[in-house]
């Protein structure tokens, strides 16, 4: 990642330019490990572009989004918004990310007025007294865990400065000899955001992207050293319960339900520091061998 893209805040990255009715294009574009566009960037910058065509009043409250080429960081991506739904209670906008002649990403995204119902929620998994900011982050992880982690899909050397990043108890849940299903952490913004709640939902829609499909990954670490593994996010889902505060501490608990056949799925839920249950997220992966 190059310094200038290093220095862009998050909200930098979300920037969308007017490009004519219902059509908006990005500014910056973020690489991951493969040299394509980071999927969250795509996921908050698709989230931008729907809300910018939905009357004020209704919050985002689902996003159903589907990778369908590998985005190249260097191009333009051109969002197309086209109005499915305007209803009494429900907005419903349907986004085309293109670049060029190839459609790159589509996505659904549905926005609610806030009325009245029956009320239950995920109780958060986060223990007592557990303080974010206290906690390790990647760097902090020893190099050869790292270099281990490295062979699965690249996790362990990526860095996002537009990301901070917290793991409880980094050593056993990074260690192949603890591994298990499932894998917690904490995320958020790390410069404050301006209190705009359309900007805040695609902040968490980019958030939402980083290390969910870990845990797909995270049982098989033992044998990391025998075959390099290669994994690509295919579809990601996102519920919002509750309006998100992207530049605070948000706790994610993922769970990998089902690997096979080349192809994984993580399911995450995600509380802010109070217990409150934001959202949820899936996201179904190809995760093959590298060679």
């Amino acid at each position: 990642m190059s310094d200038a893209l290093n220095a862009l805040t998050l909200a930098d990255r979300l920037q969308l330019k007017a490009a004519g009715p219902g059509r908006w294009r990005s500014q910056h574009g973020d690489a991951n490990q493969n040299g394509r566009s980071y999927g969250g960037q795509l996921l908050g910058q698709a989230m931008r572009a729907a809300l910018m065509e939905v009357p004020d009043g209704r919050a985002p409250t689902m996003m159903q989004f589907v990778f369908l080429q590998g985005a190249m960081p260097d191009q333009p991506i051109l969002f197309e918004v086209e109005r499915l739904q305007e209803g009494k209670r429900f907005s419903s906008r349907q986004v085309r990310g293109a670049q060029g002649e190839r459609t790159v990403l589509s996505a659904l995204v549905s926005c609610a007025k806030t009325i009245p119902g029956p009320a239950h929620a995920e109780p958060s998994t986060m223990p007592p007294g557990e303080r974010p900011a206290n906690l390790a982050t990647i760097d902090d992880v020893p190099e050869p865990l790292r270099a281990q982690l490295a062979r699965m899909g690249g996790y362990g050397q990526d860095c996002n400065p537009a990301i901070a990043f917290r793991i409880p108890d980094a050593q056993r849940q990074l260690d192949g000899a603890h591994a298990g299903r499932d894998f917690r952490y904490w995320m958020k913004v790390p410069q404050p955001l301006p209190d705009e709640p359309a900007l805040h939902a695609a902040a968490f829609a980019y958030l939402s992207d980083w290390w969910l499909n870990y845990a797909i990954l995270r049982p098989h670490l033992a044998r990391a050293g025998e075959r390099p593994m290669y994994i690509s996010s295919l579809n990601h889902a996102l519920w919002l319960h509750a309006p998100p505060r992207a530049d605070q501490w948000l706790h994610a608990h993922a769970t990998s339900v089902h690997a096979a056949n080349g192809r994984g799925l993580a399911i995450a839920q995600y509380h802010d520091e109070a217990g409150r249950h934001i959202a949820t997220s899936s996201q179904d992966c190809l995760v093959s061998y590298a060679d």
